[in-house]
């Protein structure tokens, strides 16, 4: 069977989603509780490879077992019981054996926070940018508008593969204000390494007139011109939505 695990989590005291050896990760410790609950190596299928700092309010993992003899509920309040505070497990589902966390994803959402007024409250830091001086709010949205539909998004991004296709969709970008906290919005089904950041960081830049408009609409045709590509700060970033096909489960316990 195939199971799924969907949770939230902060991102501050992990080096990323992705297992690495001798560091704190997301997959790492599932993998780690699984591993005890099943009684042998447990390996998973993490949704999206996130940066460090980066937090999440809906990340999943998937992976395949024999039928376990515990139910879905027992399991959830294990994990729950296991994983540290800063993890929080969401819900617990059985999938069809064909499901992965990573390739039956139909879209996502990004939010990145900045906070934008003339105050900044430092409770906040762990999932938001604080910029110096307010942002100009016109020349964000100016720039951000720009990433809506297909783009070669090279320029905006670290292709892990020489080879790897970027000309992707963004269907969406949002930009609304919430007190002093700007938020970000970018929805697509993929997206690449780093890309959000460096799609804010290139807002960042058009705001501080190190990019124009002309200069952004070039690189999203896949040319580079001689501009140092800005990553806006990890800790601003957060995965907050994931969308998977919700037909009917063999079974499903949602305990949130």
């Amino acid at each position: 069977m195939t199971i799924l695990i969907r949770c939230a989590f902060s991102g501050a005291a992990f080096f990323g989603t992705q297992k690495q050896p001798q560091k704190r990760t997301v997959q790492g410790d599932f993998e780690e509780a699984l591993s005890i609950i099943h009684g042998k190596k447990i390996k998973t299928v993490i949704s999206s490879r996130l940066d460090g700092k980066v937090n999440a309010l809906d990340f999943a993992l998937s992976y395949e077992v024999p039928k376990p003899p515990f139910s879905l509920s027992h399991l959830h309040y294990f994990l729950r019981r296991t994983l540290k505070k800063d993890i929080f497990v969401r819900s617990v589902e059985e999938r069809e054996e064909s499901f992965s966390a990573r390739f039956s994803c139909l879209k996502k959402t990004y939010l990145y926070q900045i906070q934008n007024g003339k105050e900044k409250n430092p409770l906040l830091n762990s999932f938001t940018f604080s910029p110096i001086h307010p942002l100009k709010e016109e020349k964000l949205l100016e720039a951000g508008r720009l990433f809506v539909g297909q783009h070669d998004f090279r320029q905006f991004a670290t292709p892990e593969k020489e080879d790897e296709n970027t000309i992707l969709t963004v269907d969406s970008f949002e930009m609304e204000k919430v007190g002093d906290i700007l938020q970000i919005r970018f929805q697509g089904k993929n997206f690449l390494r780093y890309q959000v950041r460096f799609l804010v960081g290139s807002m960042l830049a058009h705001e501080k007139g190190i990019l124009s408009i002309e200069d952004i609409e070039t690189l999203l045709s896949g040319k580079a011109i001689p501009f140092r590509k800005i990553k806006a700060e990890p800790q601003g970033l957060t995965l907050e939505k994931l969308f998977f096909d919700d037909r009917p489960n063999p079974q499903k316990e949602n305990l949130l």
